[in-house]
């Protein structure tokens, strides 16, 4: 195992019900919050934004709301909150909703106390010294945003999807009231659970360790707790242990925990799938779902022990063969995506333009060079490997 340094500081308050605790949980920064959440006709579908508000004025925290946040959040849209934050001046930001809320969020709080374009943190021109302090409110369960210090943005101006990690950027409070999720459309849970899936198979299958058996083994449970939360929903949407499950889940595929020890990896997944959301606005949780396949597919020569160790664990597979293990482990994930309909083509994530690869490939690249992997590909191999989401 490699070395390293790790700390969660953030609390988190979970549970049904949970969500009006926020008022007292923002009340510990101050009296005036801006919150940042989805538009604002979302809300006549839930109570979600009642919730908040009542708490809020119980705990004496002055509320002022920013709506239209959409599931790829954009600089631009964060401009007009940034300008907000900067005359208003409140005491805590507090993200409703699921990663993209809290990605704009982050943004938001590193963007407000600083002078200069907030783009120069993700070029690595510059380093927040100061961020607001930021309450979440988790409705969607996908990113693990509530709980690591990543903010994931697309600036439209300059075409490009990026993200920007410090551990600055963790929220003060995470709330996790799985009540929250109960309306959550099944296609909307569906990308949710391929998200989560695409974050816990990142480090699993992109590690380089011989042998690392409780990061691997927490990633396949894991994996296993998405699938069986996902046949529950399907019986019943409203079913209170598989959203609960799901939303615990979620906290931990990707904040930095079980990747510990485990030195770099190869982020495929994600290097592919965002030039998707980048280009085409395809949801995060679609994107990683045509990726997943593709990446296997790549990589199925030179990592068919670690594909096939997948299929054994996860799918309970019995097949002594290492190659017909690693194949039939391809064709079960594809065969579960589609039950739960996420996509698993371009073509099916509505991608059909015939120079969609010749835009994306040299994205991803940049993408790949900006997360210190260019050595890993070229653009050569990324059109190779965008070929396979055909």
């Amino acid at each position: 195992m490699h070395g390293f340094e790790f700390s969660l500081p953030t609390k988190i308050k979970f549970g049904e019900g949970a969500v009006a605790s926020v008022g007292e949980k923002a009340a510990q920064f101050g009296k005036k919050a801006l919150l940042i959440t989805y538009p604002e006709d979302f809300f006549t579908k839930v109570d979600f934004l009642e919730k908040v508000e009542k708490s809020c004025a119980e705990a004496g925290v002055e509320l002022i709301k920013y709506f239209g946040v959409k599931s790829n959040p954009t600089v631009e849209h964060a401009q007009g909150a940034i300008e907000i934050a900067k005359t208003e001046k409140p005491d805590v930001l507090i993200a409703l909703g699921g990663g993209s809320a809290m990605d704009e969020a982050k943004y938001v709080s590193m963007a407000a106390p600083y002078d200069g374009d907030a783009w120069d943190f993700v070029e690595g021109k510059a380093a927040p010294e100061e961020v607001l302090p930021l309450v979440v409110v988790v409705t969607v369960p996908a990113t693990s945003s509530e709980l690591n210090g990543t903010t994931v943005m697309n600036y439209e101006k300059i075409q490009r999807k990026d993200g920007y990690a410090n551990p600055i950027l963790l929220p003060k409070v995470a709330i996790l009231d799985p009540e929250l999720t109960y309306t959550l459309p099944m296609r909307q849970t569906a990308y949710s659970a391929a998200d989560i899936v695409s974050h816990l198979m990142e480090a699993y299958f992109g590690h380089e360790l011989e042998w690392a058996p409780f990061q691997d083994r927490y990633s396949q449970s894991s994996i296993r707790t998405i699938m069986d939360c996902m046949d529950r929903l399907m019986e019943d949407p409203k079913d209170k242990e598989a959203r609960a499950q799901m939303m615990w889940t979620a906290s931990y595929a990707w904040n930095g925990f079980y990747p510990l020890g485990l030195g770099p990896v190869d982020n495929t997944i994600h290097v592919l799938g965002h030039s998707l959301s980048n280009f085409y606005d395809t949801p995060h949780g679609a994107a990683m779902s045509v990726t997943i396949p593709a990446t296997m597919r790549y990589f199925m020569d030179t990592k068919t022990a670690k594909f096939a160790d997948y299929a054994r664990e996860v799918f309970k597979l019995d097949e002594e063969d290492d190659r017909k293990a690693a194949e039939t482990g391809l064709s079960l994930t594809l065969d579960w995506f589609d039950k739960i309909g996420t996509p698993t083509t371009l073509e099916a994530a509505g991608i059909t333009d015939s120079d969609a690869i010749a835009k994306m490939a040299p994205d991803a690249l940049q993408t790949a060079q900006a997360w210190g992997l260019g050595d890993l590909y070229t653009v050569e191999k990324i059109e190779d490997m965008f070929n396979l989401c055909k």
